[in-house]
């Protein structure tokens, strides 16, 4: 009986300690006491450390700078000046023009062929400086610290939860496991000790 009671008990207390963790969410008074799980009452310093790490070993303002410093813009640049020079300059209208709508079509495709290749070249100019202003006004761990800070107290419970729900479930039943075998050391000393 022993260890079967030592197992109960350890898996309880460890699922009871678990729960304890993230509940109560909010700070509850009993008999005098006020009780608010560690996580919810931590919640600021928790999600300060997570975007920290994450800022600091997997993604930071520098790297999306780079990122956005190595990207290609020429068939975005070639679809805007297409949809530009279609929509706004309309070649249909240029055509009813007398002598003009004899080269239009001409004129039009070396209009977008210009206008594509500039622009290009003022992107590719700028882009360093851009990437390089964009990575010093972004802030990744605030950014990050804010969204966390907004979300929900059931919302931040699942975003941890979902990261170490496996191991939290091995943690009770290793409990149920410790005070099993505490149960069998006890039965053992009462039965063969004494």
């Amino acid at each position: 009986m022993p260890p079967l009671v030592g197992a109960v008990i350890g898996w309880l207390t460890n699922y009871v300690a678990i729960k304890l963790l993230f509940r109560p969410h909010y700070p509850k008074k009993i008999l005098g006491f006020t009780f608010q799980g560690l996580i919810p009452k931590r919640r600021k310093e928790i999600s300060r450390s997570i975007a920290q790490v994450i800022e600091k070993e997997l993604l930071n303002s520098k790297d999306l700078g780079k990122a956005l410093g190595g990207m290609d813009l020429k068939k975005e640049v070639e679809q805007i000046v297409e949809n530009v020079v279609e929509h706004r300059i309309k070649p249909a209208k240029i055509k009813k023009i007398p002598l003009v709508g004899l080269i239009s079509d001409n004129l039009t495709t070396q209009l977008k062929h210009l206008l594509s290749k500039e622009i290009l070249l003022h992107l590719d100019k700028k882009k360093s400086a851009f990437a390089k202003s964009f990575s010093n006004k972004l802030d990744v761990k605030n950014l990050l610290a804010s969204r966390i800070d907004k979300l929900d107290s059931h919302k931040f419970e699942g975003l941890l939860t979902d990261f170490i729900a496996r191991e939290l479930k091995h943690i009770e039943k290793l409990g149920g496991v410790i005070g099993f075998l505490i149960g069998v050391v006890q039965s053992f000393i009462f039965y063969f000790l004494m």
